[in-house]
């Protein structure tokens, strides 16, 4: 008995140290492999793969086999997984793979062959076989193996997108649109999908032959399939995403003309336009809703957003005249005038007070309109603070400071730990920094670095630093105080008497808070010139200067988005947004710029330094 005993033991100890010595060589296989060294790779999977032949340990010891050109190795050890799972197909095309490697084309093509004829009905099986085709770039057997596949099938599954990017692979390109448009044939519901597979292939960067192509079919299939306007919308999509926008606009009249819309979905596009700086095809978009009459139902929010669209244009263009906005001003009342009884015309109110505060500099009408806002009736309480918010500026700007403090402090009162809350707080905290009340300005900035909104929590957090850091030395104030002012005047948009004192702080500071927020003041003032290629020379000596500072990721993301906007060179605009990503992920405009470059580059984001 005892003798059995130690047999059993020695027996169980060999298998645990076969079992060792296996997990061992395997990790000095799988190193090896991570370490591009094949020809030892290899040995230890060859080890490995003997005693456990997964399909892991497999892949990877095939895959050292066809590095180190070992075909006829290669070629049993492929055999013997065929003959531990037969139904697998992938394994014909690595048989065939190696086939060719080796030079043996016709052996080749017989194992990929072999991998379609013996395809099953089975959605995924197929999926899996012509992803492998195309993964080896074996493009006719993988639109021969969706072709069978939809056969099987029984048209169930149609493996449209799946055969154009296979087509688009090959550089097919008009077979390719004509597959994806196929789709749309079928189901309306391909849509995005469609538009998803396309995307890349269209926009204002897109390969301009690629793109004339792709409309062309589109064309054809519009004329084609006449009754069938899904093909008009993405002819719009495409238009759009190539900033064509004259041209969507007259294929959206059409389309708003057949739908009988209402102008829906010209609003949708004349917001889009202005929102990318293409004002006239905007303004055009709402004229033509405006010209359906004031009983359509987007008549008054068409009135207002075209008014709006006409002063931003004057504004973006950085060069006006006092006749171009007392023109505007005009504008404005009458459209208030005529839409008096609406409550939409609060927001119109707004921005005419706003107007003559700012750049007509009429204060005292400017403050009776807003008052008049405020007490509007059927304002509902968040549009009352908004109102008053703006009230609170127009008193600043017109030097009534304390007035503006007491508004801002109504809105804080009503609406503490709300985010317009936290903003009126953080403007009341910014006027005792205007006026040199730095101790108490920065306490109540501390209480917002914990505010809900993170815009509002970053700027509490950027300006107490900024006053942490140039109020340590009393004696020396001057540079602290001067720069306040000068952000007052910028503020009050008399921006001649800013340059001048920004001359005098960023000569006589030492601090680089008080010199990266000059650089970003000058670059600002730049963009409301419409200078964009002078504001780009501040956004770039911040960064260069300061990539360790306070804004490095705001100028990075301000550059994409005059990059995008303005100079309309979106591979440079895409660059920017993927150095935010890369370099400031924990910047407030990570998720912006996430999304722009994802959209840009068509491409999934990269992953951040850690």
């Amino acid at each position: 008995m005892r003798r059995l005993l130690l047999i059993v033991i020695f027996f169980a100890g060999l298998a645990n140290y076969s079992f060792a010595q296996t997990g061992t060589d395997e990790e000095l296989a799988q190193q090896y492999y991570l370490d591009k060294q094949y020809d030892k790779a290899v040995a230890y999977y060859e080890k490995v793969y003997a005693h456990r032949p997964s399909a892991m340990v497999y892949h990877n010891y095939l895959d050292c086999m066809i590095q180190t050109k070992d075909y006829k190795t290669a070629e049993k050890v492929i055999k013997k997984q065929m003959h531990q799972d037969p139904t697998d197909l992938i394994l014909w095309i690595d048989m065939g793979n190696t086939y060719a490697l080796a030079g043996d084309e016709k052996s080749s093509n017989d194992a990929y062959e072999k991998a379609v004829r013996n395809l099953n009905a089975d959605r995924e099986e197929i999926l899996g076989l012509g992803k492998a085709f195309f993964d080896i770039k074996q493009y006719d057997f993988a639109l021969e193996t969706y072709k069978k596949g939809k056969t099987l099938l029984k048209g169930q599954y149609p493996f449209l997108f799946e055969t154009g990017a296979v087509y688009k692979a090959k550089g097919d390109i008009q077979t390719m649109t004509d597959t994806y448009l196929d789709a749309l044939v079928l189901s309306d519901s391909y849509i995005q999908s469609v538009q998803d597979a396309l995307q890349i292939d269209v926009g204002e960067n897109a390969d301009a032959n690629k793109n004339i192509i792709i409309r062309k079919e589109l064309l054809r299939y519009i004329q084609k399939y006449s009754d069938n306007e899904i093909f008009s919308e993405l002819l719009i999509w495409m238009l759009i995403e190539q900033r064509n926008y004259d041209d969507a606009l007259v294929q959206v009249k059409a389309l708003d003309k057949r739908r009988h819309e209402g102008g829906v979905r010209l609003m949708a596009l004349a917001s889009t336009c202005i929102n990318n700086g293409a004002y006239d095809a905007g303004i055009q978009a709402y004229q033509y809703v405006i010209d359906m009459g004031a009983k359509n139902d987007n008549y008054v929010s068409a009135r207002e957003a075209q008014l709006n669209a006409i002063y931003d244009k004057l504004l973006a263009g950085g060069d006006y005249t006092t006749q171009q906005l007392t023109d505007i001003q005009l504008r404005f009342r009458k459209g208030l005038d005529e839409l008096t009884h609406y409550a939409a015309t609060v927001p119109l109110m707004i921005d005419l007070a706003h107007l003559d505060a700012f750049y007509l500099h009429s204060d005292s009408e400017a403050i009776a309109l807003m008052n008049e806002a405020v007490d509007f009736p059927g304002n509902a309480s968040i549009t009352r603070a908004r109102c008053q918010m703006e009230l609170g500026d127009i008193l600043l700007a017109s030097g009534q400071t304390w007035e503006a403090s007491l508004t801002y402090s109504k809105v804080e009162t009503a609406f503490k730990h709300e985010p317009i809350g936290d903003e009126a707080k953080l403007k009341n905290a910014t006027i005792y920094y205007y006026t040199g009340n730095f101790k108490w300005a920065k306490s109540q900035l501390d209480i917002l670095k914990g505010a809900t909104a993170k815009l509002t929590a970053n700027d509490a957090m950027a300006l107490s630093l900024l006053i942490t850091d140039n109020t340590d030395d009393t004696a020396h104030l001057q540079p602290i105080i001067l720069f306040a002012h000068a952000q007052l005047l910028d503020f009050q948009n008399r921006e001649d008497s800013v340059s001048i004192l920004l001359d005098s702080v960023y000569n006589m500071t030492d601090t680089r808070t008080l010199k990266e927020q000059i650089l970003m003041m000058r670059a600002n003032m730049a963009e409301k010139k419409n200078k964009p290629e002078d504001a780009m020379k501040y956004y770039q000596e911040e960064i260069k200067d300061y990539a360790d500072g306070m804004l490095p990721d705001k100028a990075l993301y301000k550059m994409a988005q005059l990059e995008d906007k303005k100079l309309h060179d979106l591979n440079k605009s895409a660059e920017y947004y993927k150095q935010i990503i890369i370099n400031y992920p924990g910047s407030i405009y990570i998720e912006d710029a996430r999304e722009r470059y994802r959209h840009l580059s068509k491409d999934d984001a990269p992953a951040a330094v850690n």
